[in-house]
């Protein structure tokens, strides 16, 4: 499927917009798809990821010089794959519509 025939892609979480999940939280919602044209597609997948990453300077002084500290720190809590349609021997035609997956 080519870029050009996407209108809309658009992944809507359900809860709050400025919900914040935690570790073995489990998060759910919709992925909507509006094309320009209808397309023939074999298999459709959304891929995705939860990452947090701090960075942060600390510093103290020793005699008469200041000694800076810098750290950082990531954390990946989920990477996952989520096919949408599973990869087909043939392929399948989407039209051009919006087409809605959720869980």
């Amino acid at each position: 499927m080519a870029l050009s025939s996407v209108r809309l892609f658009q992944v809507e979480l359900d809860g709050p917009d400025d919900a914040v999940y935690t570790g073995g939280e489990a998060v759910s919602g919709r992925v909507a798809l509006e094309l320009r044209r209808d397309v023939r597609v074999r298999s459709l997948t959304v891929l995705g990821s939860g990452v947090a990453a701090a960075r942060w300077l600390e510093n103290r002084n020793v005699g008469v010089n200041t000694v800076y500290n810098d750290y950082t720190s990531k954390i990946t809590y989920f990477r996952r794959r989520q096919p949408l349609i599973r990869g087909q021997i043939r392929s399948c035609c989407i039209k051009s519509q919006i087409v809605t997956w959720s869980d």
